[in-house]
Parts: structure tokens; sequence; C-alpha cells
């Protein structure tokens, strides 16, 4: 590093950049996992027969998926608070990622759901296993493997799609960027730190994607 770039950034920039993406890590495990929880419902709603349970999964994840991450993140942190509902800022990024990564995981379990073909329906069906018992132990082990790859990649966009969060002032890595960028004036080497850590963080999950979608093609 140049001699005139450690003259302007310290250890307690180190520091925040550390925290800065401990932040982001915290926002996007918490946000992507109880986002799933949620898809998992939403999509076992989107596959199903019953017209009067797909057609509102439906709608949910159309309305999710075709408005932009922003103006969700407007809403859960300006609007709620004119309802009565004050949601402190790490919340409030935390139910934004929560809700934008259900619709689009909903649909990852949708896919999965129907990608086992309906023979192994009707053989459990046969068996006598009732509607949980073949989703348990049929239809899940084999959509997970078509789940896993897509789901992963997925948290790779919501990791970046995190740098939204800094518009509420959330110390996230791209808020860091920019308040040390206001301190040093080093916006080139500032965020290319920020780029830096971004890519940690995403390169390995997307080597982790591509061994798992072979070790799944080829115990498949």
């Amino acid at each position: 590093m140049p001699q005139y770039v450690q003259d302007r950034l310290n250890l307690y920039d180190a520091v925040l950049f550390l925290q800065g993406l401990g932040n982001t890590v915290a926002l996007c495990l918490l946000g992507l996992g109880l986002g799933t929880l949620i898809a998992l419902f939403v999509g076992l709603a989107r596959a199903s027969h019953f017209r009067w349970l797909a057609w509102p999964a439906g709608l949910y994840i159309e309305i999710i998926r075709d408005s932009p991450l922003l103006m969700q993140l407007y809403l859960v942190f300006f609007a709620l608070p004119l309802l009565g509902l004050q949601v402190p800022i790490f919340a409030a990024g935390v139910a934004t990622l929560m809700v934008n990564s259900s619709a689009f995981m909903a649909e990852i379990v949708r896919a999965g759901i129907q990608s086992v073909g309906k023979d192994q329906w009707d053989a459990a069906r046969g068996l006598g296993m009732g509607y949980p018992q073949v989703m348990r132990w049929v239809v899940m082990p084999q959509a997970f493997r078509v789940m896993v790859p897509p789901g992963v990649g997925l948290l790779i966009g919501l990791i970046k799609d995190s740098s939204v969060i800094s518009v509420i002032s959330y110390l996230e890595l791209t808020r860091v960027g920019q308040i040390l960028t206001e301190k040093t004036f080093l916006s080139f080497q500032v965020f290319g730190i920020v780029a830096a850590l971004y890519f940690v963080l995403c390169y390995p999950l997307s080597r982790l994607a591509l061994v798992v979608e072979r070790r799944l093609k080829v115990g498949g």
C-alpha cells in the first residue's frame, strides 16, 4: 500500500472495515435464513394444486420480485413508523432482505418440488403415505439437490444487494466506504478495499456452488 494511503487509513479504519464486513454477513445470513423459512411455506403453496393457495403465493412472489429492493427498504423503514411501528435500523435491514429473498427462494423451492416426477408421488401414495410423509421422505430430499446451487447463488446476490441498506445509515460495508471516503477523500483506495471484501465474501460461495452442483450431479 502506498505511503500516503497508510498515512490516511489507520488501524481504526481497518477495524471499521472488519465491523462493516461482520455486519454485512449478519444482515445476509439472518435475512436469507428467515427468508428461507417463509419461502418454504410460500413455495409449497405455489406448487400446490389448490388454486386458493397457489394464487396468493404467486401474487406475493410477483409483487416482491417486480418491485425495487430500495422501495421495499423505504416501506419498511419509513412507512411502518407512520403506522406506529418503530423499526430499528438493523431490524429494518434484516426484514427487507428477508422479504426480498423469500420471494426468490420460494420460486427455487417450487422448482425443486416440481422437479420430482409424478410417478414418485404416485408410488409413495401407493405405499399409503400421506402428504406430509411424501414431502418429508420422498420429495424434499430430491428437491433439496435442485435447490442448493441456486440457493447459494441467491446468497451471493443478497450479499451484493445488501449495499442498499447503506441508505438508512446502517454500518455495513458500503456505508463504511462512504464514511471513510468522506474522512480521507481516498475514494478509489477505500472502495477498492470495499470491493475486495465483497469479493472475499462472494468468491468462495460461487466456488462452493459449483462444487456442490458437480457433486450432486455425480451423486444423481
